[in-house]
């Protein structure tokens, strides 16, 4: 384990920096109603708040952009969540001022460019495609076909993956969720057929692409999972036992962060690094 449960604070939603020497992620102290950007670095040692002083927001679904910048979702205390931008040493934070969609937005994930991302509205449940200097928003999905959670941006910027589930009228429900792949042509399932998957993330080759299921488990539990991107070759990277969700690779793919335990559930929650062959 890179944390250590505590008993007094959870952390989620963990990352790595381009140079994966950190491990960003975020903590709460207050049973999630407030969160905070934290460091540590990736072979362990003291964990160090990433903005000082505190942001006027939540801090949570960080995502380090291989150009340095750190894309976050940002929580106001009325409930809104917009994009907000930091430098990679936690300075020049701010929001992005976007149009054309709703004022909760979460899971921004970064184009290569380093120009735009990818962002759930999570109020119309559909992904949009946005500039990081603001503006209009353009629409990646449609929420009459799909409904979108967490998306991730291939490194070579040509598909997004996402976690989602067709609408067929019903409530948005992100445990019946499967994974979609969203291309110049359209969106389709990428496993055939399509099994219940959550928080999917690109390998660095943009080959490979790790998530979270619950499939198989006989208890509820959460596992990380890694399957290549035409939807064979699945691999069972941990046991249900670590209820493991929101992986992350490291960017020579040599090793994945990801958190253990549901802070929602089990009330802890750790990060942890491992080495994948």
């Amino acid at each position: 384990m890179l944390t250590s449960a505590d008993g007094t604070a959870l952390d989620y939603w963990p990352c790595f920096s381009p140079d994966g020497q950190t491990v960003l992620f975020s903590r709460t102290r207050d049973g999630g109603k407030s969160w905070d950007l934290m460091r540590i670095a990736a072979s362990g040692g003291e964990v160090a708040p990433f903005f000082r002083p505190p942001l006027p927001v939540s801090a949570t679904r960080a995502d380090w952009g291989k150009l340095g910048k750190v894309a976050f979702t940002g929580t106001a205390s009325d409930g809104s969540s917009s994009v907000w931008i930091a430098d990679g040493d936690g300075k020049n934070a701010h929001s992005v001022s976007i149009s054309g969609t709703s004022n909760i937005l979460y899971y921004p994930s970064w184009y290569p460019d380093g120009k735009s991302l990818a962002v759930t509205d999570a109020s119309a449940w559909i992904m949009m495609r946005i500039d990081a200097a603001g503006g209009a928003a353009a629409k990646l999905t449609d929420r009459a076909q799909v409904m979108t959670g967490m998306s991730s941006v291939s490194p070579d910027g040509s598909t997004v993956v996402f976690a989602g589930q067709k609408n067929g009228g019903q409530p948005y429900n992100r445990g019946k969720n499967v994974l979609w792949l969203r291309t110049e042509t359209g969106v389709a399932p990428l496993e055939n057929p399509p099994m219940q998957g959550r928080t999917p993330v690109w390998s660095p080759d943009g080959k490979r692409i790790a998530f979270e299921s619950d499939r198989g488990s006989p208890d509820g539990n959460y596992a990380i999972f890694i399957v290549n991107r035409d939807g064979t070759g699945l691999v069972q990277v941990t046991d249900y036992g670590l209820t493991a969700n929101h992986p992350v690779w490291s960017r020579d793919g040599k090793h994945m962060v990801f958190s253990v335990g549901d802070p929602l559930g089990k009330k802890i929650s750790t990060v942890a690094v491992i080495d994948l062959p």
